[in-house]
């Protein structure tokens, strides 16, 4: 395992110790813990402790994985057990599931949302569970469809349809909803917060998004052709879509809903990504690329990178930084460094005012200076903030403490 630091992609040799057997593929890190997941290519999940070098082999003939929103790490292995490891204690359910999960997210409380086939008597259907270690679990039947997507939160899961897209709560506190659709939905993506679901049709150009508490379709994103694919980055500034034909990777710009630009790019698992400080990471030939969303221009390369599996994440070894190594946001257009404020972090931008107030008061309750700034136009969310500050190096300071995704917002003049 190699570390490098953002947005230059220059390498912190000797920060991590430990070897790992052959990887089939990354699951994720838990910061806090400072445990890094994988299954290797034999089908067992794998953990590396990032500061001691420890690595332990946790749970053979794994199925699926994933990370919850709390890092607490779910396994299901080929006979439908559950594992879940939660700050280095793992626990094996004694319920099996009903059948291997098709999509696999974790969600608040320790539960899991496991979308998974129907059963003999419903072909045409899939069953959303919803479990938790010992309690019973809660079963939804849904039409049989494509592409499954869940907030981060695990609390609304969106189904793509022939005509539209069901949204569906795991919990069974509200009814299904279904939103029609034109041309096919084919891809659906969250928006940080969860208000809002961005479709990719299978005919249609651009993007068509839909209002998640209104449950109605709204304004959608305008690009040149259909969309195959379409990520979300951590914190709601862009969307990376790919084209329907050719391999790149469209960046929009969400706030405005104006596309940037694009990048020659294949897509896998892993990339093109938004890593946490905003650098847009893209598999180049043979090397990795970073590029800064709003510009578009190179900051850093690692030659022979595109084949490797990468992971972006916010865990910061002991010791291992001096201080100019610290991981740096991509500025916004038009920012300087010089005491030219006011300068603010920017933990979040929402359309729904309500959930940004209460990050904002969470914020101010763990003895941070949180506001949020209203928009400027239609166009415009809710930014969720910490600040001013009059420079940007006492801005990045803040930022670098709080453990989250963040960028460095000037508001407009």
């Amino acid at each position: 395992m190699r570390v490098y630091r953002l947005p230059t992609l220059t390498e912190l040799p000797d920060v991590v110790r430990g070897r790992l057997p052959p990887a089939g593929r990354v699951i994720g890190v838990d910061p806090e813990a400072a445990q890094l997941y994988i299954t290797s290519q034999a089908g067992v999940l794998q953990s590396l402790d990032l500061e001691t070098g420890r690595t332990d082999s946790l749970v053979p003939g794994v199925a699926v994985a994933t990370l919850g929103p709390d890092q607490t790490l779910f396994v299901v292995d080929t006979n439908r057990r559950v594992t879940t490891v939660a700050r280095r204690a793992r626990l094996t359910w004694p319920q099996p599931l009903a059948a291997r999960p098709r999509d696999l997210f974790g969600a608040t409380d320790q539960r899991l949302v496991a979308v998974v086939p129907g059963d003999s008597t419903r072909p045409a259907t899939v069953r959303l569970i919803t479990a938790a270690a010992g309690q019973p679990p809660a079963i939804r039947l849904l039409p049989l469809a494509g592409d499954v997507a869940a907030t981060r939160w695990g609390d609304l899961v969106a189904v793509a349809c022939d005509s539209g897209v069901l949204l569906a709560d795991p919990m069974a506190h509200r009814e299904p909803a279904f939103v029609p659709i034109a041309d096919h939905p084919r891809a659906l993506a969250f928006s940080p917060s969860g208000h809002r679901i961005y479709v990719a049709r299978r005919t249609g150009a651009g993007l068509a998004v839909i209002d998640r508490y209104d449950r109605t379709e709204v304004d959608g994103v305008a690009l040149p052709t259909a969309v195959a694919a379409v990520r979300a980055d951590p914190f709601g500034r862009w969307i990376l879509a790919r084209p329907s034909i050719g391999d790149s990777v469209w960046i929009v710009d969400l706030p405005i809903k104006r596309l940037l630009g694009s990048v020659a790019t294949a897509w896998d698992a892993d990339l093109p990504a938004i890593a946490p400080d905003g650098s847009l990471l893209v598999g180049q030939g043979k090397d990795l690329v970073a590029y800064r969303p709003d510009s578009l221009r190179e900051s850093g390369r690692v030659a022979g990178g595109s084949s490797d599996l990468w992971l972006f994440t916010t865990w910061r070894p002991r010791g291992g930084f001096r201080a100019s190594d610290a991981i740096a946001s991509a500025p916004v257009a038009g920012d300087s460094a010089g005491p030219d404020g006011p300068l603010y972090v920017q933990v979040s931008t929402s359309q729904n005012e309500a959930w940004s107030t209460e990050m904002a008061q969470q914020l101010s309750r763990a003895g941070l200076t949180a506001r949020v700034l209203t928009p400027r136009g239609p166009d415009d969310g809710y930014r969720v903030v910490v600040g001013p500050y009059p420079t940007r190096d006492q801005a990045e300071a803040i930022g670098r403490k709080l453990g989250r995704p963040y960028f460095i917002y000037q508001p407009p003049r």
